[in-house]
């Protein structure tokens, strides 16, 4: 096709818009602005890669572009070799709550793991399966050994040994390691029952200690109260298996604003202080996080981020920066606050999807200059009038019209636009 975007990614990214959600693929063909933003945030990735850790939250209103540039930050950093997850916080998945919120969203973000050549999530047993397979290759390329050596599978549980037990320091990391252990016997011997025990818990699955002791051999499970301590610990794994890192992409924080509760806010706000300052502090390594938050649920001093002292008193604008006249954003901040896009950079991504429809349906575009113009004006009065009306909406209206205008060809646009 042309635009160097294939039939499915165009077909992908014109529906998920068009039904108001961010597609996971051909990001990089509706790119707009958003060049300090990125930047910022690659400068980060640049962190995470040399053994450090970052943090970030992306604020704007609904439909202001959060869930895209997080999602084109993923597809980006999954192409530099990270491990990426992600997870949409929800009644049911916080940081933390009396039942069980915390470890479903540490199971969440488990299943979604994607790498670059499993893309699609549920790469968390390939993660492992290339581990071992890595492991392995090293022993035939530099000892000249063959699977079925005597000594084979000696020197590849060494190497497992050597790695695992390297993670014995770190908090819970005993126990992680003696699982990735297990995991890997299970693969000598081909006994895939203590494999599959081996991912279940991992993927937080154990509700009894006892069980898990029986089983594994591990007198810990993943909770409740520890599930971050094992997202740290599987982003040092990531970088002993070769990646470069783990990424999480944590969206609508907002949902911890609506929670009825001040005490299980307040633990949830108390939950992310502390995920905040493991990245600030060093505590963490080869991890980012990214959190995507509304003004509303970030400034409120009632209910909101800001409600909770200790992260406030972190994440509250500098007077420096309240004070410029210039609207100027220091980048280097923990919140990335999002403007909405400009009218040039809208009148760039009408163009872009137009191009990306009329080759997705076989015809010859007829919009031109003052059709996008037209268009623009119109949709910016609506949003002065009505302040529901924002970029996503403006998106969906726009492939609506793309759609009326291939679908009704024996009637000209300006009937259809202007009319």
């Amino acid at each position: 096709m042309g635009n160097g975007i294939t039939a499915v990614e165009a077909a992908t990214v014109l529906n998920s818009l068009k039904s108001g959600v961010v597609p996971r693929v051909g990001l990089e063909y509706i790119t707009v602005g958003r060049r300090s933003e990125i930047q910022a945030l690659l400068q980060d990735v640049s962190i995470i890669e040399q053994g450090g850790a970052a943090f970030r939250f992306i604020e704007g209103k609904y439909g202001s572009g959060k869930t895209f540039l997080m999602h084109a930050l993923r597809n980006h950093v999954m192409e530099k070799n990270f491990i990426v997850t992600d997870v949409e916080l929800s009644v049911d998945k916080r940081f933390v709550g009396n039942k069980g919120q915390g470890l479903a969203t540490y199971r969440e973000l488990i299943r979604n793991m994607a790498t670059r050549s499993c893309p699609d999530n549920g790469a968390l047993q390939l993660i492992l399966d290339k581990w071992i397979g890595s492991l392995e290759n090293e022993v035939v390329q530099y000892e000249g050994l063959v699977p079925g050596h005597e000594v084979f599978d000696v020197r590849v549980s060494q190497k497992i040994y050597k790695i695992t037990s390297s993670m014995e320091e770190r908090v819970n990391g005993f126990d992680f390691g003696k699982v990735l252990a297990a995991y890997y016997k299970g693969h000598r011997t081909g006994d895939t029952d203590l494999q599959k025990r081996a991912l279940r818990w991992l993927c937080g699955e154990y509700k009894t200690r006892t069980e898990a002791k029986n089983e594994l051999g591990v007198n810990l499970i993943i909770t409740d109260e520890n599930w971050y301590d094992f997202i740290k610990l599987f982003a040092v794994f990531a970088v002993k298996a070769g990646y470069a890192g783990l990424y999480v992409c944590m969206d609508e924080l907002a949902t911890l604003y609506e929670i009825p509760s001040r005490v299980g806010r307040e633990y949830n706000y108390n939950k992310l202080l502390s995920i905040y300052n493991d990245a600030l502090q060093g505590k963490a390594s080869n991890l980012g996080i990214i959190i995507s938050v509304t003004k509303e649920a970030m400034d409120d001093k009632v209910r909101g981020v800001f409600s909770f002292e200790p992260l406030r008193s972190r994440l509250a604008t500098s007077s420096i920066e309240e004070e410029n006249t210039a609207n100027l954003q220091d980048m280097a901040s923990p919140i990335i606050r999002l403007a909405p896009l400009n009218p040039g950079e809208m009148y760039v991504l009408l163009e872009k999807l137009a191009a990306i429809h009329s080759t997705l349906y076989g015809y010859k575009s007829t919009l031109e200059h003052d059709d996008y113009i037209y268009f623009l004006k119109k949709q910016y009065a609506k949003a002065e009038k009505d302040e529901g009306v924002t970029p996503r909406d403006m998106i969906k209206n726009y492939i609506s019209l793309l759609n009326l205008l291939q679908q009704n060809q024996n009637l000209t646009k300006e009937e259809i636009l202007y009319g």
